[in-house]
């Protein structure tokens, strides 16, 4: 939607297609469907009421399009990569495909997708050949909610062609934006630059996870640790945690299928996915026996946004439910919808009776809390902080015992 409207601000004709009818018609209607992300609102305005955007559900509206930028949703199922929208939408943009058109794929994906599945499909069903008859590229999504459109505007466009017709019509294309170009060698190459950004996080943070654990160890503080190394200007720590969202515990998988599917095994991004998925149990094993009711502070799988679906919080959630506990979850960004788990959009009401807190998100409003009024209202006194916000000197200092990752 960003992108969309970016091109739309730079004078492009846009045509929007998707399967959710609702979303469709709130953009017809300038209205802005992501509440959260920075700037949209006052942009989609502008372009639907411009003309320069529309949107629609039938894919054979953009036949007249000459440009079609596919950014689909992928998924990992038990660590196995999912493309089935990827394929989906080649099917149906063959049939909109003619000579001369460009397809351009901006999901993250396996890499060798793009040809090997995109430009394939549409290949066999059209009998235009890709990189000769149509164009065919792979520049990836680089950006981060809630400042999608200030990120598309600061971050150098990757672009990976099969042709250097399609390379420097999408390098142009996207030059109305985007600060710089870097143009890979190769579509695989460019496909291989976007699951390496992820993976090399989520290889981080398992450094992290594990200094946290050796720090625990020790009775030492970990942040206190990673401050201080991170003064170094070649040490460069992030922050131990659980790691969830759209990519980066995904994306590692898109890399290990691959690998293994040539014979080898990539042993270090093997193991540091090993290591984050392990911080679950190492969460729920901070409880002590006989702890009942949780309170779970945080659905969201980064601060301030609403993005609950691929959100840490639900396999935190999965592991305390199978050990039997009662769990309420709080977060800022609830609304009235039911889901299948309980949640409590009042925070003090969340919290009343819990005998653990476990701060798993951290949004803004959690460091406004009132520690003390907690102590009031809570059966127990565990808090389990795993995104560091709250200081536990407070904590403690309000009768409360305060644990998380890295903390003696």
């Amino acid at each position: 939607m960003p992108l969309a409207a970016t091109l739309a601000e730079q004078g492009f004709s846009v045509i929007g297609v998707d399967i959710n009818q609702g979303l469709v018609d709130d953009i017809n209607a300038g209205k802005n469907p992501y509440d959260d992300e920075s700037g949209l609102a006052g942009l989609v305005k502008k372009v639907v009421t411009s003309g320069k955007l529309k949107a629609t559900t039938c894919a054979g509206d953009s036949s007249l399009c000459e440009v079609f930028i596919i950014a689909v949703p992928t998924l990992v199922y038990h660590q196995v990569p999912e493309i089935k929208a990827v394929e989906s939408v080649a099917r149906n943009l063959s049939r909109c495909i003619k000579k001369g058109h460009c397809v351009v794929l901006q999901s993250t994906v396996p890499p060798g997708t793009t040809e090997k599945v995109l430009g394939k499909i549409i290949s066999n069903n059209t009998h235009l050949r890709p990189g000769v008859d149509f164009g065919l590229a792979y520049s990836p999504e680089r950006t981060q909610s809630p400042h999608i459109i200030r990120d598309l505007q600061i971050y150098p466009k990757i672009v990976g062609a099969l042709d250097d017709r399609s390379a420097f019509l999408i390098s142009e294309l996207y030059s109305t934006f985007a600060p710089s170009i870097i143009r890979m060698s190769s579509i695989i190459a460019a496909e291989m630059s976007k699951v390496i950004e992820n993976t090399y996080r989520d290889v981080n943070i398992a450094f992290a996870n594990e200094l946290a654990l050796i720090c625990r160890l020790f009775g030492i503080d970990a942040r206190e640790v990673i401050a201080a190394s991170n003064s170094q200007p070649y040490c460069q720590i992030l922050e131990p945690g659980l790691v969830g969202g759209h990519c980066i515990p995904m994306d590692p998988y898109y890399i290990i299928n691959e690998v293994k599917k040539r014979g080898s095994t990539p042993c270090l991004i093997e193991t540091a996915r090993g290591i984050n998925e392990s911080i679950y149990e190492k969460v729920v094993n901070m409880l002590d026996a006989g702890l009942k009711n949780i309170t779970i502070l945080g659905l969201s799988f980064k601060p301030d946004i609403k993005s609950f679906n691929t959100s840490h919080t639900l396999t935190l959630l999965n592991q305390l439910q199978r050990r039997g506990y009662e769990v309420t979850i709080h977060d800022p960004f609830l609304d009235a919808t039911n889901y299948s788990f309980k949640t409590e959009r009042n925070l003090y009401q969340a919290i009343t009776g819990a005998d653990c807190i476990i701060l798993s998100t951290a949004h803004s409003v959690y460091k406004k809390i009132d520690i003390k009024q907690i102590k009031r209202i809570m059966t127990g006194n565990l808090v389990v902080d795993i995104r560091s916000v709250l200081k536990p000197e407070t904590v403690r200092g309000a009768g409360l015992r305060y644990m998380g990752l890295g903390y003696a």
